[in-house]
């Protein structure tokens, strides 16, 4: 049977040297073609290597112009910006909320943007005894404030003040349940409405609607009170609510009175300072490009309703 098998033996083995050289002819051609395509694609590949590299070099000299006449981040002076409502600082073991407005997040934002840590103040425009002034945009008269953050009221800007508008358009909306009988703007009389401390419009209700105002320290406190009943409603910036009652869990609560006048939020500053004028014009449209405030908007919304979610102790009013 071995003798049988030898023949069969010795054919194998010739087969198995032949493939093994079939297998170096072409892997040799491989080699080739691969060698004259790189030969061939390698002034391409040079010409798009060198052409990422012009456009990088070219957005890096772009950034380092735009911050080249920026201050030393150790060196800067601070940038005082004036807010109409200042804040409270968090302490470690306080319930953590959400402020009434983008303000702060704005004026914070500035300061990354301009390279200058930040200095907030009241309404006053200063950080000392030497506050004084009225409401609106002429609170920059004090030296001391940089900019101010604050609505476009109507109302006509003092010729040293230049405004520039941002992309935060809100009218005051009220919001409560389904079922309310409450129809118009008017019928808030003698009713209890809910607003939040540094909210816009704090006293306005009580002021045009003979409404009975309480003030929470926060919107996620005013909408607290308004699920579990100890509220008629609860008014605030439209921007802000209208993004709340889509959410699944408000639907319950998502009557809205007719929508009021809107303004508009806008940096305030110096017309006598042009070069930060115009660090601020360039900062609002990278704004706007980037949808920073419907982002920042967006985000205090969601902080809000998980903070409402996290707080109710006791079920929504029936």
């Amino acid at each position: 049977m071995a003798r049988w098998l030898q023949p069969a033996r010795r054919h194998l083995v010739a087969g198995a040297a032949i493939a093994a050289v079939l297998a170096a002819v072409w892997v040799a051609l491989l080699r080739s073609d691969s060698t004259t395509s790189a030969i061939s694609t390698a002034p391409a590949n040079a010409m798009d290597s060198a052409t990422a590299a012009s456009a990088t070099d070219r957005a890096t000299e772009a950034r380092l112009t735009a911050q080249a006449d920026l201050p030393s981040p150790a060196d800067a002076a601070p940038l005082v910006v004036a807010l109409d409502f200042v804040v409270p600082v968090y302490r470690g073991g306080e319930r953590f909320r959400t402020p009434a407005t983008i303000d702060t997040a704005l004026a914070e934002d500035l300061g990354k943007r301009l390279q200058r840590p930040v200095t907030i103040v009241g309404p006053a425009g200063t950080v000392d005894s030497e506050a004084g002034g009225t409401d609106g945009p002429d609170k920059l008269a004090t030296k001391r404030v940089d900019v101010r953050i604050a609505p476009l009221d109507g109302r006509p800007l003092p010729p040293e003040v230049d405004a520039i508008p941002l992309d935060y358009r809100a009218a005051p909306m009220a919001i409560m349940r389904t079922d309310s009988p409450i129809r118009q703007w008017n019928e808030l009389r003698n009713r209890t409405v809910c607003v939040a401390a540094g909210g816009q419009h704090v006293g306005d209700l009580a002021q045009q609607y003979g409404a009975i105002e309480i003030i929470h320290p926060s919107p996620t406190d005013a909408l607290v009170a308004v699920r579990v009943g100890e509220c008629d409603a609860m008014v605030h910036d439209s921007a802000m609510l209208e993004k709340l009652i889509r959410l699944p869990e408000w639907r319950k609560f998502s009557k809205m009175l007719p929508a009021r006048p809107t303004t508009t939020l806008a940096l305030f500053a110096p017309r006598d300072e042009p070069e930060l004028a115009r660090r601020l014009q360039r900062i609002t449209a990278d704004w706007k490009a980037g949808a920073v405030v419907n982002g920042l908007v967006a985000n205090a919304v969601r902080n809000i309703a998980f903070e409402v979610y996290l707080q109710q102790e006791v079920p929504d009013c029936h």
